[in-house]
């Protein structure tokens, strides 16, 4: 872990968990895709998680990282594809435990998504009495 030639600017990220993060191998945390995200967004190269671990004994853990120029080009041409792909109307399925499969097609979604006000209209079910308002 570096400690002398860190700038004023840091992106600290807030976390808890019931374990500790992993510290091995020396930077391991300029992987974690939320980082990358933020150092993205901001600019600011050095990022941290700041890690309360909850157990017995509560302990916080405080793991920095350098988030390379390359690594906000990998991050912004993900976004840039995910933006087409939604913009496109393009939702590819997952499936398994984290990302099963909705029980409504997501084109009842798309137009939400896109701000298209027929489509919203196509798959809206209004009941009596339920005021949309922002809708």
């Amino acid at each position: 872990m570096r400690s002398a030639n860190w700038t004023a600017h840091c992106v600290l990220e807030g976390k808890t968990s019931s374990a500790r993060y992993p510290e091995e191998p020396d930077g391991i945390a300029a992987l974690d895709p939320q980082l990358v995200c933020y150092s993205w967004m901001t600019g600011i190269n050095e990022v941290a998680q700041v890690v309360f671990v909850r157990k017995r004994n509560v302990e916080v853990q405080y793991l920095r990282a350098t988030i390379t120029d390359q690594q906000r080009q990998e991050f912004e041409t993900l976004v840039d594809d995910t933006v087409r792909r939604i913009e496109s109307g393009l939702f590819l399925p997952h499936s398994g435990i984290r990302f099963p499969r909705p029980r409504v097609p997501p084109v009842l979604f798309l137009g939400l998504c896109l701000d298209q006000r027929d489509l919203v209209e196509i798959g809206l079910i209004r009941k009596p009495g339920v005021d949309l308002g922002l809708f």
